[in-house]
């Protein structure tokens, strides 16, 4: 999975899934070394097996990857065409839906649920799992994204942009804080902000993000001006099974 963007109805669902993998693509490009910064919070240096839960394109998969490559991995996605395409990537693949609980996949030394728990029908059944897969000294990573990313400086316009999407539940979820403690985990919460630069990438994120607002809510953004800085604030929840 790992979906942060909203899911919207009234479009075609090729069309919509196309643009689902543009926006996890884009935002990787341009808010990519903020994941490096969380995975830099993760107490463990040299896990042996690794599980990155709702790995949509694979974003998260090839960061952990690139920072644990003597590791074991195996990325879960419900969506056959994104396993395929993880597949594509080398990448050791197991489609399960995570309603159904944690699939048979440990011992694990670091799970890692980027902008996907969100998604999961009962998190309590799936966190239960979790925490009997994980091996001594194992972790659990839960990343959400506080709000929607910014684009603009003092603009009414976007205001209102986020405030329906706030509204019409875009990208909600619960404080997983509490919900990690009751599940048996011991939890570090960290907020992580990065501005990005302005570029031809971060120019396409942003068009793609106005082009939404305006399908969803009618709202027009102006085009992106000169010297833009496109930001986003992170919540990482670092778990680790209490003593």
């Amino acid at each position: 999975m790992d979906h942060h963007a909203p899911h919207r109805t009234g479009h075609g669902h090729e069309h919509e899934h196309g643009e689902q993998e543009s926006v996890l693509d884009l935002d990787a490009e341009v808010f990519g070394a903020q994941l490096g910064e969380a995975l830099d919070l993760v107490p463990v240096t040299t896990p042996r097996r690794v599980v990155d839960l709702g790995a949509g394109t694979g974003t998260g998969t090839r960061l952990l990857r690139s920072r644990f490559p003597d590791a074991h991995l195996t990325a879960v996605d419900n969506s056959p065409a994104m396993a395929e395409r993880l597949r594509q990537q080398g990448f050791d693949v197991h489609e399960a839906d995570l309603d159904a609980g944690f699939p048979p996949l440990g011992p694990v030394d670091l799970v890692w649920a980027s902008s996907s728990l969100h998604h999961v029908a009962d998190p309590a059944a799936l966190l239960a799992g979790v925490r009997t897969a994980l091996a001594p000294g194992g972790v659990f990573v839960v990343l959400e994204l506080d709000g929607l990313p910014r684009f603009l400086t003092a603009s009414e316009p976007e205001d209102r942009a986020h405030a329906a999407a706030a509204a019409a539940g875009w990208n909600h979820y619960p404080e997983w804080q509490s919900v990690l403690e009751a599940a048996g985990f011991s939890v570090t919460r960290t907020s992580l902000t990065t501005t990005a630069p302005d570029g031809p990438t971060a120019r396409r994120y942003a068009r793609l993000w106005f082009d939404r607002f305006a399908q969803a809510f009618g709202i027009d953004l102006p085009e992106v001006p000169d010297g833009f800085a496109p930001r986003v604030t992170r919540t990482v929840w670092v778990a680790e099974v209490a003593r």
